[in-house]
């Protein structure tokens, strides 16, 4: 005979209906925002306000980095070992640096063989 367990499939109607209304409910606030947001503005698009559309030009004085192309040749003085990165002192100034490979010791002079962007690349004398 069949046997019916009315518990078990009243328990998944009710847990279906329960995540269908979840998803109905969030669906319908996420309309309902997008609603508000361009309720009463000229924006074509709903994700005007959302992305940033503006640049920042380095023409207009934006960088994201000092450049320092002009320490290229300079001669100067390991602060700490390089191994392959650290600090050398330039004209009285820290600049970090990073050797072509080698292990450099501290106190050991070198010679900026290379600049680019804020990478300054060292080779020892």
């Amino acid at each position: 005979m069949f046997e019916v367990s009315i518990g078990s499939s009243l328990t998944t109607i009710i847990f279906s209906l329960g995540c269908y209304s979840i998803v109905a409910i969030a669906a319908l606030g996420i309309i309902a925002l997008a609603c508000i947001e361009n309720y009463g503005n000229d924006k074509k698009n709903m994700t005007d306000g959302l992305i940033l559309d503006e640049q920042q030009k380095n023409k207009a004085g934006y960088t994201s980095c000092k450049d320092k192309s002009e320490l290229l040749g300079a001669i100067a003085v390991c602060s700490t070992d390089l191994r392959p990165s650290g600090t050398v002192i330039v004209e009285g100034e820290p600049v970090d640096v990073v050797t072509e490979g080698d292990f450099v010791k501290k106190g050991d002079i070198v010679k900026i063989i290379n600049t680019d962007s804020s990478r300054v690349v060292v080779r020892r004398i």
